[in-house]
C-alpha cells in the first residue's frame, strides 16, 4: 500500500481518535467528494470503572460533512463561513486537500447528588449547552490542521434538564431534582484551531502497524477558552491511510469525514492530553450575570482508550475517557464513555 500521507486525504474524526482517508486520487484526476454522517452518545454510565452522575453527565451529537476537495476555493461552504476563514491559516489554496463538517450537540453537567433539589454550593453547577458546529480541515505531508466555530446557548434554553430526565427514566436511573439551580441562559461561542502531526510509524506486517502522533489545540470564547497538547498511539490496519486524533472537548467536535471503504478495518488507540483552561461556563457560571459557580482547576488532563471497527460503509467506535479533578474539592475524577456510529456514502 502506498503511503497515504503523500497524496490527497479525507478525514474521519470520531470521539474515538481516528482520522480516515479516501481511496487514491491521481494528480490529474478530480477527487470524488465523499459524504458522511454520524451519531454519538456520551454518558458517564459508560465510564467502565466507578460510573456516577457527576461532572460531565451526558452528551449527544449528530454530525455530517463532505471531504476530498482539492483546494480551498472549491470547498462547498456558505459565503459567510468563507468570508471569515479565507484570510486565516486554514486557507492554503490548492497546496492541501480540504474537508468541511457540521454538527449539532447537546451536553449536560451535574453535581454528584442529583436527587438533592437545593443548591449544592461546594459542587459544580447544573449546566447544559445546545450548540451548532462548523469545521474546515486541510491535509498534506503527515499533517492536518483545522479551524472550528461553535455557536449556541447555555442554560435552560438548551433543554438539558428535559433531555436528562427522559434519558434517566428510560434507563431507570435517579431522577435529577436540582435543575432549578442551573446557570442562566447565555449565548455562547468558541473559535478553535488544531494541528495534528504523525511523527512515527512501524509495520508489524504488510497490513498491521503502529503509529504515534502529536495533537495541539487552542480555543477562545465564553463557552470555553483553553490551550493544550497531547499524544496518541494506535495499532491496527489502515494506519498509513489515516491520522490519529484526540477529542478534548465533550460532544463539541465529533465529526467523521471518511470515504466509503471495502472490507473490514480495525484500530485500537490510547491518548493522553494536557491543557490549561482559562474559562469554562460549565464551571465558572454565567459571564454576564450572577449564577452558581465553583473554583475551577486550570490544569486539566485527559486519558482515553478505545477501539474502532469499520465494515464497508458502516463504522462503530467505543471510547472511555478519564480526567483529573476539574474544580477544587471534587470528590471523584472526571470520567465518561462514548459510542459512535457512522455511515459513509
Amino acid at each position: 500500500m502506498d503511503n497515504i500521507f503523500t497524496r490527497p486525504l479525507s478525514l474521519c474524526h470520531l470521539v474515538a481518535p481516528l482520522l480516515f482517508t479516501s481511496s487514491f486520487v491521481s494528480a490529474t484526476e478530480q477527487p470524488e467528494i465523499n459524504h458522511w454522517s454520524q451519531f454519538t452518545f456520551e454518558n458517564d454510565v459508560m465510564a467502565l470503572v466507578n460510573a456516577s452522575d457527576d461532572g460531565y453527565s451526558n452528551g449527544i451529537s449528530y454530525a455530517w460533512g463532505r471531504s476530498q476537495y482539492d483546494s480551498f476555493e472549491s470547498l462547498d461552504i456558505p459565503q459567510w463561513i468563507r468570508y471569515i476563514s479565507d484570510w486565516t491559516f486554514i486557507n492554503q489554496g490548492d497546496s492541501k486537500t480540504y474537508a468541511i463538517s457540521y454538527g449539532l450537540s447537546q451536553s449536560m453537567y451535574t453535581p454528584t447528588e442529583i436527587e438533592e433539589p437545593a443548591l449544592i454550593e461546594d459542587d459544580r453547577p447544573y449546566a447544559g449547552t445546545m450548540l451548532w458546529h462548523a469545521k474546515i480541515r486541510n491535509f498534506a505531508d503527515n499533517r492536518a490542521n483545522s479551524l472550528g466555530l461553535s455557536l449556541g446557548i447555555a442554560g435552560p434554553a438548551s433543554l438539558a434538564e428535559q433531555s436528562q430526565t427522559i434519558i434517566h427514566k428510560a434507563i431507570g436511573a435517579t431522577t435529577p431534582e436540582g435543575w432549578d439551580n442551573q446557570i442562566n441562559n447565555e449565548l455562547v461561542f468558541r473559535v478553535s484551531g488544531e494541528h495534528i502531526e504523525r511523527f512515527y510509524d512501524y509495520k508489524f506486517t504488510d497490513t498491521v502497524g503502529f503509529d504515534a502522533s502529536s495533537y495541539s489545540e487552542a480555543g477562545i470564547g465564553n463557552l470555553r477558552s483553553d490551550v493544550g497538547t497531547g499524544l496518541t498511539f494506535r495499532i491496527g490496519n489502515l494506519l498509513d491511510g489515516s491520522y490519529a486524533f484526540i477529542n478534548p472537548v465533550n460532544s463539541q467536535s465529533a465529526n467523521v469525514l471518511s470515504s466509503k471503504g471495502e472490507g473490514f478495518y480495525w484500530q485500537a488507540f490510547a491518548s493522553a492530553y494536557a491543557s490549561y483552561v482559562f474559562n469554562d461556563i460549565s464551571l465558572d457560571g454565567n459571564t454576564f450575570s450572577d449564577s452558581h459557580s465553583i473554583e475551577k482547576v486550570n490544569e486539566q488532563g485527559l486519558l482515553s482508550l478505545g477501539v474502532f471497527l469499520m465494515y464497508n460503509s458502516w463504522g462503530v467506535a467505543f471510547a472511555t475517557q478519564r480526567g483529573n479533578e476539574q474544580f477544587v474539592g471534587q470528590d471523584s475524577t472526571s470520567k465518561y464513555g462514548s459510542v459512535t456510529i457512522s455511515y459513509h456514502h
